[in-house]
Order: C-alpha cells, then sequence, then structure tokens
C-alpha cells in the first residue's frame, strides 16, 4: 500500500498527465469506474485552479474581462509545471503569461501588481527597522548599522494605469516614480515612491552598512548620485513604510 504521500503525488499525476499515468489497482473498483471517479476530482480540482486565479487577479480580470482572463487561465494552467503548485502560489508565473501572449502591458502590470501585493500578504514574518529604533544611535554607530529589504517588502515601476487604479485609495500615487509594497503590520501598505527610494531599496536587496550604502551612491559611476541632502530623507521615508529590516 501506498503512503499517503505517495498516493497524492500519484494521484496529480495522473491528473495532469491522463488516466495512462493511473497504475492498475490503485483504487477498488473497475477501470473505467475509477476513471470516472478520476474525472470528477479533475473536474473539481480545475475549477478549483481557475477560481485561485480569479482570487488572486480581481482587478486583472475586471480590466480583461470575465471570458478574456478565463481563456488566458486555461492555457496558463496548461503550461509545463504550473498545476505542481499550491493554490496559494499558483499565479507566481501569471503575469509573465500574458505576457508571451501579446496582452498591453496595462494588462500585466496590472497582474504584476497584484502578484507582488500577494507575496507581501504571505511573506515570512519578520522585525522590521522603525524610524525610532535608530533615536539616540551616535553618527558613526548609524554609518555602521547594517540593512536589507524587509522580506514583505517590494518596489516597481508600473503603467500609468495601474498608479491611476491604485490611486484612487493611495493619495500621491498617480504622479509616483514607482510603487513601494510593505507589510510592517497585519496589512499590506501600499505607498507612493520617489526615485531616491525606489534607488535605495534596490540598493538594500543584499545586506549593507548606511554608510556603504551612502558611499556607493555617492560613486561617480553610480548612475543615480545623491547627496547626503537626498539621501536622509528618502530613507527616513523607506523606514516610515516598513521596508528595511537591521541586520545582526
Amino acid at each position: 500500500m501506498l503512503a499517503l504521500d505517495q498516493l497524492q503525488t500519484t494521484v496529480m499525476k495522473a491528473l495532469d498527465r491522463g488516466p495512462d499515468f493511473l497504475p492498475d489497482h490503485l483504487f477498488a473498483g473497475t477501470r473505467a469506474r475509477v476513471l470516472t471517479g478520476m474525472k470528477v476530482h479533475a473536474n473539481t480540482i480545475s475549477h478549483a485552479r481557475l477560481v485561485a486565479l480569479e482570487d488572486t487577479f480581481p482587478r486583472t480580470r475586471q480590466w480583461l474581462g470575465h471570458d478574456l482572463f478565463n481563456e488566458h487561465s486555461r492555457l496558463y494552467l496548461e503550461q509545463p509545471g504550473v498545476t505542481t503548485r499550491t493554490l496559494a502560489r499558483i499565479g507566481d508565473q501569471f503575469p509573465g503569461h500574458l505576457a508571451s501572449r501579446g496582452e498591453s502591458r496595462m494588462a500585466i502590470d496590472i497582474a504584476r501588481f497584484e502578484w507582488l501585493w500577494l507575496e507581501a500578504y504571505h511573506a515570512a514574518e519578520a522585525p522590521w527597522l522603525n524610524l525610532t529604533d535608530l533615536a539616540g544611535i551616535e553618527p558613526q554607530a548609524l554609518m555602521d548599522l547594517a540593512i536589507k529589504a524587509h522580506p514583505a517588502a517590494s518596489s516597481g515601476r508600473f503603467d500609468p494605469v495601474v498608479k491611476r487604479l491604485i490611486g484612487e485609495e493611495v493619495p500621491g500615487m498617480a504622479d509616483a516614480h514607482a510603487i513601494l509594497l510593505t507589510r510592517p503590520e497585519a496589512q499590506v501598505l501600499v505607498s507612493p515612491a520617489t526615485a531616491d527610494m525606489r534607488v535605495i531599496f534596490c540598493a538594500t536587496e543584499i545586506p549593507v552598512t548606511i554608510g556603504n550604502l551612502l558611499a556607493s551612491l555617492r560613486e561617480p559611476d553610480c548612475k543615480k548620485q545623491q547627496s547626503p541632502d537626498d539621501f536622509m530623507p528618502a530613507l527616513i521615508a523607506l523606514l516610515e513604510a516598513g521596508a528595511l529590516q537591521q541586520v545582526d
């Protein structure tokens, strides 16, 4: 008798690849009856996957219309490896799928934003570096403080349509250089980000001290050089949004 995890793997392989991958005698009853049951189960799982995509990308679905979104979803679920993902992770390559199908930048960017929002929502719990945590730290100690991007934080540039849609809920978003997503508390926070904020945030993908970060952004070959007058307000804005964490 197969262990539960082996049984589940075998059944999912048969559902994804067809009845030829369903071993004989895995279930009681005639093969015809077993296949009938598998078809019902396959329809249930297929429906659950389609619903999961709808729940993950509600704005994209609204933008494209139900019929076109459903067509994209069904084609997406036929791509290799997609159906092996959990329902919570099944949409991670959906924006790229829309791009491969020649969809508009607006639709692709709406899907990108929605996926980044979901990633922020499901990201691992971790303390964020608060502006008040820096109170009383001597200037040199502050420069030696190592930071990196918080696991729930991300930043991206999007089509103006996305910024207008989000701008209906977030003041200042429509004219923002980029969008910043964080989760400093239980809820995902969406904030407008300046060009300076985005440069600093992207530079914290790997741990770096504040001093080295500032020095790197002042080097002659840096595409976006920053002075301390530009650097500190942008850093403070990132801290206030919950986008950074301290590295021990």
